[in-house]
């Protein structure tokens, strides 16, 4: 909801020089909370390390107005990126606890359906109530709306069959800790293909405004859109064709997809790359989940999990702090980034492929 906007804001306080901050601040405390939430989903339970998310995301939208200087908001996001560190691998913990096996594609599909029909509508209301209320507002109601979802998971039932009360040592991480090393593949997969994400949700909206898009946000629906309309058949595609196809279809439209908006020169490409870039993330992040999930010790499954988001993170962090630098705010530049963002996604099939040639016994079917 209130990510479109934040660029101008951060311009408005002064700051339009630390517009890669925007996503990578978040990205970067999102990553490292994800040992700890997963540590903590697999022994005090699924449910706290969702509230916890939850309660974080009351808290930052709220103090966005009260810390109205570029420090402060950098802060803000910093600390607002765990949030999702915590709130996402417990619901997505939870809900692989929760599903048959055999439909766990099909399961994460939902997920990511429900999430992206969120993310995606948001910012087309966030954009409006800006416009027509003004920044504070949008802050409020992105806090109501977090204090809703509080409400909803406040009430679910534990599924950690052994869980354990909260001591101070839970906190204290080991090395297997920090990461789940069965995972290594789908994770680095994650990692090259959101890079472009970072990349979009930087300078896409600087693209669409230059375009001379009436809400910024559209570009955010639909990518939504189109992902939501695959999402589900995606996963069921992966559960029965394997893992490995439907990843290999997603990125060769991901690549696509960012080629055509390197190269648009009118708001119909832009819309048109985003459809497709949303066609891709939609076959990937179901596939990539339940790949995690297969491959995952059941007793691990919140440290998997974490692992994953970690590369996801990191690849949106990353993707967002060099696409703001090769950017420079000079449009002149801009497709040089979208180019870098396909080149990463191309590195991520190589990847697939080589580990396909050369160790198959390392691929899930």
């Amino acid at each position: 909801m209130i990510l479109p906007e934040l660029p101008s804001y951060l311009d408005s306080l002064g700051g339009a020089a630390y517009k890669g901050a925007i996503i990578g601040l978040f990205t970067v405390s999102a990553c490292v909370s994800r040992p700890f939430s997963g540590r903590l989903a697999d022994t005090i339970g699924r449910v706290p390390i969702i509230i916890i998310g939850t309660l974080l995301a009351i808290v930052t939208n709220t103090l966005y107005i009260a810390v109205p200087t570029v420090s402060g908001f950098l802060l803000l996001r910093l600390i607002h990126g765990f949030t999702i560190g915590f709130s996402v691998t417990g619901s997505t913990a939870y809900l692989s606890d929760i599903v048959p096996n055999e439909r766990r594609g099909e399961a994460m599909g939902f997920l990511g359906l429900m999430n992206n029909v969120g993310a995606g509508l948001s910012p087309l209301l966030g954009s409006y109530v800006t416009k027509n209320l003004g920044i504070n507002y949008l802050f409020i109601l992105a806090s109501l709306f977090a204090s809703s979802a509080a409400l909803v998971f406040w009430n679910l039932k534990e599924t950690l069959v052994d869980k354990e009360r909260f001591e101070p040592n839970h906190l204290k991480l080991k090395k297997q800790d920090l990461a789940e090393r069965r995972v290594w593949l789908p994770a680095l997969i994650m990692f090259f293909m959101v890079f472009s994400y970072g990349t979009i949700l930087t300078i896409g909206f600087d693209l669409a405004e230059h375009l001379k898009a009436q809400n910024k946000g559209v570009i955010l629906m639909i990518m939504t859109l189109s992902s939501v309309l695959v999402r589900v058949i995606a996963g069921r595609f992966s559960d029965r064709y394997g893992r490995k196809t439907a990843v290999i279809i997603g990125l060769l439209l991901l690549i696509g997809g960012i080629l055509l908006m390197a190269q648009a020169k009118s708001l119909g490409s832009l819309y048109l790359a985003s459809f497709i870039v949303g066609l891709a993330n939609g076959m990937n992040n179901p596939t990539i989940f339940a790949w995690v999930t297969d491959w995952s010790n059941p007793a691990n499954k919140g440290r998997a999990i974490s692992t994953v988001f970690i590369m996801l993170e990191a690849g949106i962090g990353i993707g967002s702090f060099v696409s703001a630098a090769v950017y420079a705010n000079n449009i002149h530049n801009i497709a040089s980034a979208f180019y870098l963002s396909a080149g990463f996604a191309f590195v991520g099939i190589v990847l697939l492929f080589a580990t396909w040639k050369y160790h198959p016994k390392l691929i899930f079917n």
